[in-house]
């Protein structure tokens, strides 16, 4: 006896529906995450409200900013002695004065607010990537991790890198100039603002790596892509250096050039090794 034939109400009824499907699909791929042991899945699966999101975010600036607060509270009491750290490095019988009411003062914030920012820059990026890691998988967490563990870290290289090896050439050279045809007397606030533009320029300089790691994370360019446009790299390093010093003298714009290089070179040795 021939089967009946089936209308087009019954085949619909038969038929899976397309959110079945899905939910299928992702129970399938699930179980292979567990099988298998990974943990690519995300860390937080549960959506979020934008309140929520806002709170956090909330708690986490208050965080930051008492924490800053108090850090930098801790460094002006100091304050005198970072000073005198970077009056050391001018050359031998320089001497420096307030030539107007305050400017002892604000110097002092000043050095006490740059060194508070190198202290907690660690914290800021611990709490950045505390606020995005429930979006993250776990190979895209661990290579933000290193990134943000590794911006404090270069930002105070490069601003050891400028105080030994930048800093006291530049020093002799714009203060002993001619010391002895004049005595020359110097304001505190210019030379903190002079020593300090360059210790932060020299800081920044240093996150080269970072933007390295991150193009060549999300297949932005290539190592071969990378090592193509060496000789461009070198001029750009030599022109960002012109603008980026604070001071004409083409020993200071070389040594910063110089060291661009060198992260920029040993930044695409270190992604080919580890293959990030």
């Amino acid at each position: 006896m021939p089967e009946p034939k089936k209308n087009r109400e019954d085949y619909l009824q038969n038929k899976p529906s397309i959110e079945e499907d899905e939910n299928a699909e992702i129970g399938v791929q699930l179980h292979a995450q567990e099988s298998v042991g990974t943990t690519d899945a995300i860390y937080d699966p549960t959506p979020k409200d934008i309140t929520e999101h806002l709170e956090e975010i909330r708690n986490r600036l208050f965080l930051v900013l008492g924490l800053g607060v108090l850090i930098f509270i801790i460094c002006f009491n100091y304050s005198e002695f970072f000073i005198s750290l970077l009056e050391k490095q001018a050359p031998q019988g320089s001497s420096f004065f307030q030539l107007k009411p305050g400017e002892l003062l604000f110097s002092s914030f000043k050095a006490s607010g740059f060194v508070s920012l190198i202290l907690i820059s660690p914290i800021i990026c611990q709490q950045v990537l505390a606020f995005i890691r429930s979006g993250l998988k776990e190979k895209e967490y661990k290579i933000l991790k290193i990134i943000f563990l590794s911006i404090p870290l270069l930002l105070l290289s490069g601003v050891s890198f400028a105080y030994y090896f930048i800093l006291p050439p530049l020093l002799n050279f714009l203060l002993g100039f001619n010391s002895t045809v004049i005595e020359s007397r110097y304001g505190i606030e210019h030379f903190i603002n002079l020593c300090l533009s360059l210790l932060m320029i020299s800081g920044i300089s240093f996150q080269i790596p970072i933007l390295i790691v991150i193009l060549t994370f999300f297949k932005l360019v290539t190592i071969k892509q990378l090592l193509s446009i060496w000789r461009y790299v070198t001029v750009g390093a030599f022109v960002l250096s012109a603008f980026l010093t604070p001071t004409p003298d083409p020993f200071t714009m070389s040594i910063l050039a110089f060291a661009i290089l060198g992260l920029y070179f040993s930044t695409i040795v270190t992604v080919k090794i580890f293959k990030i």
